[in-house]
């Protein structure tokens, strides 16, 4: 009786476990593909994708010089510092001798006491003087010590012609060996009287050369003297600004002391700085060719404008790029440091009621070159923030790597020979999403006038077209 139940129990678990899952799982199954699999949807063939509309820009040549702009500082053209060329007491000094007040080329504005330099003057007058008399003396004793010499030269003839005589009248035994003798002294006395006279004649002429060396001496110490006496006056080397005056009336003065120092007027020169690729392009367009390799610091005369402000107005004026300041690049800011001349012939135009340039201003300098190579301008929103430009090309988008010279006013000026960009070329300025070279891309057409202005566009149609329409489900 104990194992019906058992049996029975063996039976239900079967069937709940086993049996019961695999019919439902079976029976699932056969009502899955009774109702059918889901009907394909047809879907429309896949067409060519749209082109991109962007705006574009034409790619214009550059027609006239490159305009360079930087910034400097007004400097004058030449400061001139005059130094004491004579010791002594300033006695005198110019009233506008002092700092900020102008003073004229030519004025005197230093004194110093003159009277020793006077002094100094007529002493050296007499020593030439006395030179000259000794020099005189000397050429005096020259000319009778050579009378004296031609009448001691006759006289030997005339005892020279006495020996031969006697000596023939000895020969025939007409005279005796004493008178011989005596004929001959005489003769030797007076060759020996013109033997002293020529050396005489000989140490004259060393005093005379000792003589005219003194009295030159004597001239060029009168000359130096008289140049002590005129440095004793110092005049205004220039017309300009008195910026230094340091010594007073009265005050003992040493040779070489600073006496004052004018700023010159008429001609100011602007300092600024450019950059090695911007001088290359000034190099370049030099007018007989030179490059920098072979001049590295000559330049010819570019012109520059200068433009400054004062409160409020810009007032601008012509000058001149003429010459670099220094022989290579300034080591603080890797720039080539430039004078831009600004001569006396520009200052005079500026008109009564404009502010005039002065040094210390802070000014914008504009250098125009001609330059040697192409350039084109882009506007600036072409420029792509690698560096490159995108183009419409065979309708489709190219990306072009350029070379950036300059960027001012919205425009890009790029160097046509190193990217192949060309004049008229279609630049794309408006975002395109997506970029890349190869997309499909077409110039946004021009609206037409004959349009009215309240038209919906073609996009705008077909938005309010498909919002009017019920939407539709697939079952």
């Amino acid at each position: 009786m104990s194992e019906q139940p058992a049996t029975k129990r063996c039976k239900l678990r079967w069937l709940t476990h086993y049996l019961l899952p695999t019919i439902i799982f079976v029976g699932s199954c056969a009502a899955f593909y009774a109702m059918g699999s889901r009907p394909d949807v047809p879907r429309k063939p896949k067409s060519a994708p749209e082109a991109t509309v962007v705006e574009v820009a034409s790619a214009e040549l550059l027609d006239g010089p490159l305009v360079i702009e930087t910034t400097g500082e007004v400097v004058p053209h030449r400061v001139l510092s005059v130094a004491s060329e004579v010791e002594g007491r300033l006695v005198w000094k110019h009233p506008r001798l002092r700092v900020g007040e102008r003073v004229e080329a030519g004025e005197t504005l230093v004194r110093i006491d003159p009277k020793r330099f006077a002094l100094a003057v007529e002493r050296l007058e007499i020593v030439l003087d006395q030179a000259a008399n000794g020099l005189e003396r000397i050429r005096q004793s020259q000319a009778n010590l050579i009378e004296q010499l031609a009448f001691a030269r006759k006289s030997h003839e005339i005892l020279a012609g006495d020996v031969q005589r006697i000596r023939k009248l000895q020969q025939s035994r007409a005279t005796s060996v004493s008178e011989v003798g005596e004929v001959e002294k005489l003769e030797l006395d007076a060759r020996l009287a013109i033997a002293q006279l020529e050396g005489q004649q000989r140490s004259l002429q060393i005093e005379v050369t000792e003589h005219e060396l003194a009295k030159k001496l004597a001239a060029v110490q009168l000359e130096e003297a008289r140049l002590d006496q005129a440095a004793a006056e110092i005049p205004s080397p220039a017309s300009g600004i008195v910026i230094a005056a340091p010594h007073e009336e009265h005050a003992m003065l040493q040779a070489g002391d600073s006496l004052f120092t004018i700023e010159e007027s008429g001609c100011l020169e602007v300092h600024c700085h450019l950059r090695l690729d911007e001088m290359t392009w000034i190099w370049g367009s030099q007018p007989d060719g030179e490059s920098a390799d072979a001049h590295p610091t000559r330049l010819t005369p570019v012109s520059a404008e200068v433009v400054y402000s004062a409160a409020g107005p810009q007032y601008s004026i012509q000058g001149q790029l003429v010459r670099q300041h220094g022989a290579g690049l300034d080591p603080s800011t890797r720039t080539v440091g430039c004078r831009v001349l600004v001569d006396q012939r520009e200052i005079a135009v500026i008109s009564s009621g404009q502010t005039r340039l002065m040094t210390g201003m802070f000014v914008t300098v504009r250098v125009r070159c001609n330059p040697h190579r192409p350039l084109l301008k882009i506007p600036e929103r072409g420029i792509r923030t690698d560096g490159s430009v995108w183009l419409i090309r065979n309708g489709a988008l190219a990306s072009i790597p350029v070379q950036t010279v300059q960027s001012r006013d919205g425009v890009v000026l790029v160097d046509s020979r190193s990217c192949g960009i060309k004049p008229a070329d279609k630049v794309i300025v408006s975002p395109v999403a997506n970029a890349r070279p190869g997309l499909a891309v077409r110039q946004r057409s021009r609206p037409s006038t004959e349009a009215r202005p309240n038209s919906p566009d073609r996009g705008q149609s077909i938005v309010a077209k498909q919002a009017a329409e019920p939407e539709s489900h697939v079952p």
